[in-house]
């Protein structure tokens, strides 16, 4: 309905979410510079900018359909105080930009002479990784970090960065910048990583998970798929770039270093600069670009609506595991929705079974299951097999 009023009114949107929408707006409208736009400003391309009043305007549509006490919930579709002066309603309204990289990734700020102040900041697709300075707040030894609703310190800090770099600004760089991509996760259960627990992991304690890198950040020989790297968990973000900790698949200890020194005992993590530049090319797939091709990690102007043509019907689960429920646990890292789908014949091994099936050598395994040397390889490396093959060997294996 919000997005049809603002059509009506020959207007456009930046952003929006399940309940919200970023009109675009100024004090007296006009028109801006928008690839795809149907407007024309100085011969280029353009978009209509509602006025300020226009917009109150759609806002206010929606109290008829106010069914609380008007004293008690003034408006149904609020304009944000951040809109106003000071983020104060009772003051005049203040002219904001906004830069959006996706439908859930944007940032809004102001103007100030030849300079520009993040006020609002998204930390959608930035908010698994573990902050790379402290918070406002006293950040505490088990790692504890600011409310769920606020919006961490460093992450206004990496979209005024982004900002100023796209608008060519001048600026001082975060000194986070060359640090580690971090993830923190809690050892929250005894039915968790019962394999090759290093002896510092007690349950229920906090570790660090090094994002590491695709382009060489793995020891020689090993990749994602053998290589399950963790550290202890270090709120001292100066230590994070020689940190010691363990493969949990072959429990050999491992040193952080930030540039490959070609030592097989070192990893190379990706740079929250590194992060932050992927983050800014994330390409927006729930629309189309302005040529109505598929959007990409350059795509900019305004976007256009997707159709998605349905080549299967899959039944999908809402149960999550217990790992979503219980917080920052490491069997995230494998989650996988749980699909029901009609009996075929031929399947798959899951990736956690085939990687637990690997630690026992492939002669076990035949020995075991009493299965061709073909057939072992094939459900150990994730090829399609007979249910009824799958079901022997698992029974042979588990028991």
């Amino acid at each position: 309905m919000l997005e049809r009023c603002i059509q009506q009114a020959g207007g456009s949107y930046l952003f929006c979410d399940t309940d919200s929408m970023c009109i675009v707006g100024s004090a007296k409208g006009g028109e801006v510079p928008c690839v795809g736009g149907s407007q024309t400003l100085d011969g280029k391309e353009a978009i209509r900018v509602l006025s300020f009043d226009e917009v109150k305007s759609i806002a206010n549509r929606f109290n008829r359909l106010n069914p609380y006490d008007s004293e008690c919930v003034k408006d149904i579709l609020k304009i944000e105080d951040v809109n106003f002066t000071d983020s104060d309603p009772s003051k005049p309204p203040r002219q904001l930009f906004g830069y959006a990289i996706a439908a859930k990734r944007y940032a809004l700020y102001a103007e100030i002479k030849n300079d520009i102040s993040v006020v609002k900041a998204s930390g959608h697709g930035l908010g698994y990784l573990f902050a790379p300075k402290k918070n406002k707040r006293s950040e505490k030894s088990d790692g504890e970090t600011e409310a769920d609703d606020e919006v961490p310190v460093w992450v206004v800090e990496a979209w005024e960065w982004l900002i100023r770099r796209e608008l060519k600004l001048k600026g001082k760089s975060p000194t986070w910048l060359s640090l580690p991509a971090m993830m923190r996760m809690t050892m929250t259960s005894p039915n968790v990583m019962r394999h090759n627990r290093p002896d510092w992991l007690a349950p229920f304690n906090f570790f660090l998970f090094p994002l590491i890198s695709d382009l060489g950040g793995y020891p020689p020989g090993l990749d994602r798929t053998t290589f399950n790297f963790i550290v202890p968990f270090e709120p001292d973000r100066r230590k994070w770039k020689t940190l010691e900790g363990v493969n949990l698949w072959d429990e050999q200890i491992y040193r952080i270093a930030m540039r490959s020194d070609g030592k097989r005992n070192t990893v190379v993590p990706e740079s929250l600069r590194i992060i932050l530049a992927q983050y800014l090319r994330h390409p927006e797939a729930k629309s189309l670009a302005p040529d109505g091709t598929a959007c990409v990690s350059s795509t900019h102007g305004l976007l256009g609506r997707t159709s998605i043509v349905a080549g299967e019907i899959v039944s999908v689960g809402k149960e999550t595991d217990r790992h979503w429920e219980q917080g920052e646990d490491p069997s995230l890292l494998e989650f996988k929705l749980k699909e029901y789908r009609k009996a075929v014949k031929m399947v798959v091994a899951e990736l956690s079974d085939r990687r637990r099936w690997k630690k026992a050598g492939v002669r076990k395994l035949i020995r075991k299951s009493r299965l061709s040397q073909k057939a072992v390889y094939a459900i150990i490396n994730g090829e399609p097999v007979r249910r009824a093959t799958l079901d022997t060997f698992r029974r042979a294996i588990v028991g």
